[in-house]
């Protein structure tokens, strides 16, 4: 289906290309080829390989089959969603890195077009229902708005995180766009800009275009932004995408740097000022940064702070973690990150998080290893890690092992997941684990790039 501008008016529902349908409508099970191939029970923690020669075929036909028959069932069942709902895009990203990596994984283009269209569909629809955006009861004009009925008072519908987290999805759709030369890429950047950036940028009053373009606009940025890690850590994804996209309207790549370095630097002394502390003074976050810390066995290991930036010492959620990893990988892939921190975070997750011994695929609920409950999951069932922490697997093998075989067992119903487990149970878990290890065991897959 070819690209729909937004200036086409009426939002239509997404039409899925015939090609997609005809190419996930063909998916077989592939289980006599498996029979003598597929990963066994774990022995050491867990004595995970990665598969080598043919064995990585057959998984690599299995998985990606398996992807497309779970796919059809998820069209089906969303087949009439509204994308102009905040809730909506948060989880549409994670749908949108599952489609990129397919595509990415098996160079079949219809999985690239569903993920072009579901994000035009969704800057479609949100242009058609625009909003007020609020400042203290006061209106800074009409914006497309991803509505989000919690926030409605304070500012309207519109929320920042949300934006951010469907933004990251739109750019990742976009970045790829950018490699077909399909023209969707400039209208997918112009809109995060124009209509999400900049709404933004222009919602504090006293924050005015000198603001964003003099010397010292970082700090300003800082004003501007939601003070959680994940709100930060979006916007910084969203900079590189942009300028990588060539947009020059502020300095994109400055900001992101600046934030990689704020929220990614380990800090080795609580006391130690942070990255650029003189340029922002009184914006420093106290959780900045990420805290060596070393295992009973002398491993070591990073601990990411809370989003509460008065506790420090309290571990962040393995799930809203996702970012910082995501992140992590990113800035690892633009150069911008030490080596030396990106081996920190994969130990914290092979060595805090994943916890074999409590279950073949169980990942605590927390990032410092500690597994209480979360949100009213119980231990091990929020111990998400499909949309940021997979991507450290490029970077280690027996990530790369651990992280196809969990993708191996979701094909086959989970039956080593704990019951109950995100992981398993949330609507687009299974898709992106599958999409990544059909990635990862793609001899064009080029799992070390972005998108």
């Amino acid at each position: 289906m070819s690209a729909r501008s937004l200036a086409a008016g009426n939002a239509t529902r997404i039409r899925i290309p015939c090609a997609l349908i005809c190419l996930l409508a063909a998916a077989v099970p592939t289980q006599s080829k498996l029979a003598s191939s597929a990963p066994g029970p774990a022995v050491r923690k867990p004595g995970f390989t990665a598969a080598g020669g043919d064995d990585r075929t057959i998984w690599f036909d299995h998985i990606s089959s398996a992807f497309g028959q779970q796919y059809l069932t998820h069209l089906a069942n969303n087949g009439e969603r509204s994308l102009c709902d905040g809730m909506s895009i948060y989880y549409l990203r994670r749908e949108l890195q599952a489609l990129v990596d397919m595509w990415r994984a098996t160079d079949e283009r219809s999985y690239l077009d569903c993920a072009r269209d579901l994000t035009l569909q969704a800057m479609n629809e949100a242009t058609d229902n625009p909003r007020p955006l609020i400042w203290h009861d006061d209106s800074r004009g009409d914006w497309p708005c991803f509505y989000l009925a919690t926030v409605e008072t304070e500012t309207g519908g519109h929320n920042q995180l949300c934006d951010f987290q469907g933004a990251v999805g739109f750019l990742i759709v976009a970045r790829a766009l950018q490699l077909v030369e399909d023209p969707a890429a400039q209208q997918i950047r112009e809109f995060v800009e124009d209509q999400i950036v900049e709404k933004w940028l222009d919602y504090k009053p006293s924050i005015t275009p000198w603001h964003l373009t003099n010397p010292n606009s970082f700090k300003n940025i800082l004003a501007l932004l939601n003070t959680g890690r994940d709100v930060r850590e979006h916007f910084a994804c969203i900079c590189l995408d942009l300028h990588k996209l060539g947009s020059v309207r502020y300095e994109y790549r400055n900001w992101a740097k600046h934030l990689i370095d704020l929220y990614l630097t380990v800090r080795y002394d609580l006391d130690a000022p942070a990255p650029n502390s003189e340029r922002i003074a009184d914006l420093v976050p106290a959780n900045w940064g990420l805290l060596p810390r070393v295992t009973t066995t002398g491993d070591p290991w990073l601990f990411i702070p809370t989003y509460d930036t008065s506790h420090v010492d309290t571990a962040i959620d393995t799930s809203h973690a996702n970012r910082t990893a995501w992140l992590a990988a990113r800035a690892y892939s633009e150069g911008l990150l030490e080596e030396s921190t990106l081996d920190g975070l994969i130990n914290t997750l092979e060595l805090r998080i994943w916890a074999p011994e409590k279950g073949l695929f169980y990942f605590n609920n927390y990032a410092d290893g500690s597994d209480g409950e979360l949100d009213g999951l119980a231990p091990g069932r929020g111990g998400n890690v499909w949309f940021g922490w997979h991507r450290l697997a490029e970077y280690d093998q027996e990530l790369e092992a651990l992280f196809i075989a969990l993708a191996f067992d979701l094909t086959m119903g989970g039956p080593n997941i704990p019951a109950g487990a995100q992981n398993k149970t949330m609507a687009n878990a299974p898709l992106c684990l599958e999409a990544w290890a059909a990635r990862l065991l793609s001899v064009s897959g080029q799992a070390h790039s972005f998108p």
